[in-house]
């Protein structure tokens, strides 16, 4: 599997998460702490903001294994076990939504 279908297949889960994840549900309720009180409240954009910040704490989180893996072999640069590690992690994450997402479809 080359670098790039890794980095498909982890913005898949992501995306899959950030969608029907159960974890939206408390981004949005907390969105008075992150979502600026300047800014006018629309709800769709308020929940596709949820969506995004889910996703993207989904691919910061996993991503924290496969770097403690990097630390301790000692390997700077990217490698493959480190990419599945982290792919994994996503998968792992990713698995409520992923069967609440079997069950809508």
């Amino acid at each position: 599997m080359t670098n790039q279908s890794f980095y498909v297949a982890l913005l898949g889960f992501a995306i899959v998460n950030g969608i029907f994840s159960p974890a939206v549900a408390f981004a949005f309720l907390l969105h008075p702490l992150w979502y600026p009180p300047i800014a006018p409240f629309y709800l769709p954009v308020v929940f596709l903001l949820s969506s995004l910040l889910v996703a993207t704490a989904t691919l910061m989180i996993a991503g924290v294994p496969a770097a403690i893996f990097e630390h301790v072999s000692g390997q700077r640069k990217d490698n493959k076990a480190s990419a599945w590690i982290w792919l994994a992690g996503t998968a792992l994450l990713s698995t409520p939504a992923v069967t609440r997402a079997f069950g809508v479809l």
